[in-house]
C-alpha cells in the first residue's frame, strides 16, 4: 500500500513538473495559432507566400537580437541599448566601407557590439547600476554616434556583392533565414546542453546560491550583454545588406518589440526560466500583429499603440504564469 500511495506521489509530482515545463509552450503556442486563423479568416492575403516571405525577411533581425536578449533576461537583466546598437552598427559599416573597404567595415561592426556589450556589462556588475539605466545611457550614446558618424544622412552605395547577403535567396529561401537557424541552433545547445546556459539559468534564478556553489555571476552576465550586443551588431550588418542603405535612427525602439516577444515566448522577467526557442514565436506573434496593421492598411501611428499594449500584456502573462507555475512547487 505504502509503494503505491509513493508510485502515485511521484507521478503526481512529475505531473506537476510538466505542467510547470510546458504551461508557457502551450499558452504561448495557442495564441499563435489563434492568431494565425484570425488573420487568414479576415486578411485574405495574409497566407500569400510573397507576404509569408516578406515577414520573414522583416524579422530576422528582431530574431536574431531577441535570441541574444532572451539569454540577458534569462539572468535577471535588461539591454534595452540594442536597437541602437543595430543602428550604430550598420551605419559604422556603411561608413567604413566608404573608407576602407567592407572587411574593414564588418570588423569594425562586430567590434562595436563587443565594445558596448562588454561596457554594459562592466558597468552592471562592476558599478552595481541597474541595467536599465545602464542601457538606458548606452542607448542614448550609440544612437547619438550613429548621427555624428552619418552627419545626420542617410549612407548608401554600397557593392552589389553584400546586398546578396541580405537579399538573396536559395530556392525561395532568404540567405538570412540560415543566419536565423543557426543562431537558435547553437544558441539552444549551448543553453541546455553547456556549463554557460546552466550557470545562465542558475544566476537568473537565484544569485546568491549560483555565487555560493562557485559561480562566477558578474562573469555571466559580462558573457550574455557581450552576446547580446554582438547578435545585435549582426542584425545591423544583416539589416544594412537587405536595405542596401542605413539612416541614423534606424531601428528605433526594436528593443521594446523584442523584449515583449521574449517575455510572450515564455521567458521570465525575474529571470531563471525560459526557452530560447520558444522566442521565435513571441517575435512571429509581435511581427503578426504589425503585419495585420499593415494589410488593414492601419494609421501606422498606432503601431507604438500596439506595441506598448503588446508589453503589458506580455507583463501581466509573465505575472500569471509565475503564479500557476508557483502552485505546482
Amino acid at each position: 500500500m505504502r509503494s503505491d500511495n509513493s508510485l502515485k506521489e511521484a507521478r503526481g509530482i512529475k505531473a506537476g513538473e510538466f505542467l510547470k515545463k510546458s504551461y508557457g509552450l502551450f499558452q504561448t503556442l495557442a495564441v499563435f495559432l489563434l492568431m494565425v486563423i484570425i488573420l487568414s479568416v479576415f486578411l485574405p492575403r495574409f497566407l500569400s507566400i510573397l507576404n509569408i516571405l516578406n515577414l520573414i525577411k522583416q524579422l530576422t533581425v528582431s530574431l536574431i537580437v531577441a535570441a541574444g536578449m532572451t539569454i540577458i533576461i534569462l539572468t535577471g537583466e535588461f539591454d534595452i541599448s540594442v536597437g541602437s546598437v543595430v543602428g550604430l552598427t550598420a551605419v559604422i559599416v556603411a561608413k567604413f566601407y566608404h573608407i576602407l573597404g567592407i572587411g574593414p567595415g564588418l570588423i569594425f561592426g562586430i567590434l562595436t557590439g563587443l565594445a558596448f556589450g562588454l561596457l554594459n556589462g562592466l558597468i552592471v556588475t562592476k558599478g552595481k547600476i541597474p541595467s536599465f539605466i545602464t542601457t538606458l545611457g548606452t542607448l542614448m550614446i550609440a544612437r547619438s554616434l550613429a548621427f555624428v558618424i552619418s552627419d545626420g544622412k542617410v549612407i548608401a552605395d554600397l557593392p552589389p556583392s553584400f546586398k546578396v547577403l541580405g537579399q538573396g535567396d536559395v530556392g525561395g529561401i532568404p540567405y538570412t533565414v540560415f543566419f536565423v537557424i543557426a543562431v537558435y541552433g547553437l544558441g539552444a545547445l549551448f543553453m541546455s546542453r553547456t556549463g554557460f546556459g546552466r550557470k545562465v539559468y542558475a544566476v537568473g534564478a537565484n544569485r546568491q546560491a549560483a555565487m555560493l556553489s562557485g559561480i562566477n555571476a558578474d562573469r555571466i552576465k559580462i558573457i550574455s550583454f557581450i552576446i547580446v550586443a554582438i547578435l545585435a551588431s549582426l542584425g545591423g550588418i544583416l539589416l544594412l545588406s537587405r536595405m542596401g542603405a542605413i539612416q541614423p535612427y534606424t531601428a528605433t525602439g526594436l528593443e521594446f518589440d523584442v523584449i515583449a516577444a521574449v517575455v510572450i515566448g515564455g521567458t521570465s522577467l525575474s529571470g531563471g526560466e525560459g526557452n530560447i526557442l520558444q522566442t521565435i514565436i513571441g517575435v512571429f506573434i509581435i511581427g503578426l500583429i504589425r503585419n495585420a496593421l499593415n494589410l488593414s492598411q492601419i494609421n501606422i501611428f498606432w503601431q507604438d499603440f500596439a506595441t506598448g499594449t503588446i508589453i503589458i500584456v506580455a507583463v501581466l502573462l509573465d505575472s500569471f504564469r509565475r503564479r500557476i507555475t508557483q502552485r505546482f512547487n
